[in-house]
């Protein structure tokens, strides 16, 4: 094969491999996902549902009588020392939720204290 017909060869295969994809990509265009609006998790008060320590600590916060806010965290002698949000839960449904520094330092305390 000369050098010629293995450029042409290679011209033609990407050529086919494109329009491969283009078809690809007119049957099945991408998903558009949903975003969904982001939620300022704010209450008056936290309570624990639960918490559990073994290689990590988690917990169960609850802010209202119907949105938990599921916690990774680790404990310094008697603080929090680090804090990770896993999830926020509102009605059976996960929320894109923000939590303000100030309402962090209440879920902290609730934490070490039980109920804040």
């Amino acid at each position: 094969m000369t050098t010629k017909s293995k450029f042409i060869n290679t011209v033609l295969a990407t050529t086919a491999g494109c329009l491969v994809a283009a078809s690809v990509y007119a049957i099945f265009p991408p998903v558009q996902l949903e975003e969904k609006q982001q939620v300022a998790i704010q209450s008056s008060s936290y309570t624990i549902g639960y918490k559990h320590c073994e290689a990590a600590c988690v917990a169960e916060v609850r802010a209202d009588a119907n949105t938990s806010i599921y916690v990774e965290y680790s404990l310094d002698d008697a603080s929090v020392e680090s804090l990770d949000i896993i999830n926020v839960v509102r009605d059976d449904e996960t929320l894109n939720a923000y939590v303000d520094r100030d309402e962090i330092a209440k879920i902290n305390a609730a934490i070490v204290g039980g109920v804040q």
